[in-house]
């Protein structure tokens, strides 16, 4: 490639060396180099010209007065009203916080998601996002048609969050404090926008009415539209010998920022036993702070639970609790083995597998049971209660088949009673477990009622099996999942309840 002299115009080979044209011998590096600075410095002060041009209009746009600051404030404060409970949506509170917990805790199965928890969910989103829009927009108000741009930022964001917010009524949610919270901020920023204009015409007045229209209409639309009820379902009392309820708990879980908070699920757990009226519960996850609880508020049963061991906290120390109606029974005798090859002390269960290598249960398990005496006849029902292994089908194996065997030892010594086994067995009827089970005692599951009992408080999709069970040795005569999610979770299970005749 070659060059040209910048004076003559000759053409420089790209080999030649020299500082001087080789046809007019003018210094190639210094020539003109006056005006090349002058040039220089002159786009240069352009530059800067145009950077404190910039930096005046960010000025002027968010701190030139007191208003221009108060509304700059404004624009993030939606990041905290959504702190605030936002919707009751998929029978939760929804908040930022909460679903950012369900992310991290349940990870993202948006196959779960009731419509109305998916609208709230997309409402919160789009708020961030159109937000950061709006902002954007109005660190240039000052700019030639600031209040037209900040002025559409703004419609388009609150009428996306008022018509999402609708739709979350629509499909059975409803708005809370933190979604009023919201719409006042943004028609605080919507009168801003006409305060900080300049000139105020009556067109820009209309404007503002404009604005101003999607938070009113939406905000009196959630607030008038018809809740569903409320109301627990009524459960009918049974005719049969006796009534079983099994239920998982989940005591020492949930989280007060979606409303399965421990200390209000006990509640709620108490009330379905109120309506239910059973005469036995078979409860799994049960912790000391729930048995307490239920001790006080139950006042109609007696109760035993054991705690397993190796659990992390006393919170969280999980016990198989059994409940019986003082009324009907009294308890000849109660125990607790654990499901390992020292059943008599606190263990977990561990073996060798395929390849040698030692492995273990994923936590100490226990079956705790009752030995009842009915009051009025004298005949006696053995209860058993147990939570099989969470980690490994060995251990489940192993626990079903010393259960049994447990069972077997019950049945020599008391001679003839009826067996009763509840339990989460924390894998669904193809299990081995399951199978070893029901080669003695009857699944009282009714198969065409039955669904899966393990939901993750909605947040994942846990196909359409049970893994809770009640057996029996007697007739199953009646059977219901206590799905009833009106005033929220009870727990991160659906309970069963199982009508059985001797």
């Amino acid at each position: 490639m070659s060059s040209k002299c910048p004076k003559c115009g000759g053409k420089i080979k790209a080999t030649y060396m020299k500082q001087t044209c080789p046809h007019c011998g003018v210094n190639l590096l210094y020539y003109k180099l006056d005006e090349q600075l002058e040039a220089d410095a002159a786009r240069a002060a352009a530059e800067v010209a145009k950077v404190e041009q910039f930096k005046d209009t960010l000025r002027r746009s968010t701190v030139a007065t007191p208003w221009h600051i108060v509304r700059l404030v404004l624009f993030f404060t939606p990041l905290l009203s959504m702190c605030l409970p936002m919707y009751t949506a998929g029978h939760k509170s929804v908040s930022l916080i909460g679903f950012i917990l369900s992310i991290v805790n349940h990870g993202l199965d948006i196959a779960a998601w009731s419509r109305d928890y998916l609208f709230a969910v997309l409402a919160m989103l789009l708020v961030i996002v159109l937000s950061l829009a709006v902002i954007i927009s109005a660190l240039f108000s000052a700019a030639r048609r600031g209040f037209r741009r900040n002025a559409i930022g703004s419609l388009i964001n609150t009428a996306v969050f008022g018509v999402l917010s609708v739709l979350v009524c629509v499909n059975g949610g409803a708005v809370r404090i933190g979604f009023y919270m919201t719409m006042l901020i943004y028609a605080a920023e919507s009168i801003l926008h006409y305060i900080l204009a300049k000139p105020k015409t009556k067109r820009r007045q209309t404007v503002l009415v404009i604005l101003l229209i999607p938070c009113l209409l939406s905000g009196i639309f959630c607030a008038a539209w018809p809740q569903k009820d409320t109301d627990a379902a009524a459960i009918p009392p049974t005719s049969a010998a006796i009534r079983v309820i099994s239920y998982n708990t989940a005591a020492p879980w949930g989280t007060p920022f979606d409303g399965t908070a421990s200390q209000d699920r006990v509640i709620r757990f108490a009330e379905t036993i109120d309506r239910c009226q059973p005469d036995l519960i078979g409860t799994q996850e049960l912790n000391a702070d729930w048995l307490t609880a239920l001790t006080d508020s139950l006042t109609d049963y007696e109760s035993y639970a054991v705690k397993r061991g190796g659990d992390e906290t006393e919170e969280r120390s999980e016990m198989n609790g059994l409940f019986w109606n003082r009324s009907r029974f009294r308890a000849l005798e109660t125990d607790t083995f654990w499901l390992s090859d020292t059943p008599n002390t606190e263990s977990r269960y561990t073996y060798t597998d395929a390849d040698g290598k030692p492995q273990e249960a994923g936590c100490n398990r226990i079956c705790s049971y009752a030995i009842l005496e009915q009051q009025d006849s004298g005949y006696i029902l053995a209860f058993f209660n147990t939570h099989l292994d969470n980690a490994s089908e060995e251990a489940r194996q192993f626990g079903a088949a010393l259960i049994l065997d447990r069972i077997a030892q019950i049945r020599e010594r008391y001679g003839s009673c009826t067996v009763v086994l509840t339990g989460d067995f924390n894998q669904t009827r193809d299990s081995a477990a399951y199978r070893t089970v029901t080669s003695v005692l009857q699944d009282t599951t009714d198969w065409t009622k039955a669904q899966a009992t393990w939901q993750d408080w909605g947040y994942t999709d846990t196909g359409n099996e049970p893994i809770d069970f009640i057996f029996t040795d007697g007739k199953a005569v009646a059977y219901t999942v206590l799905d009833d999610r009106s005033e929220g979770y009870t727990s991160d299970h659906y309970g069963i309840m199982s009508d059985i005749d001797y």
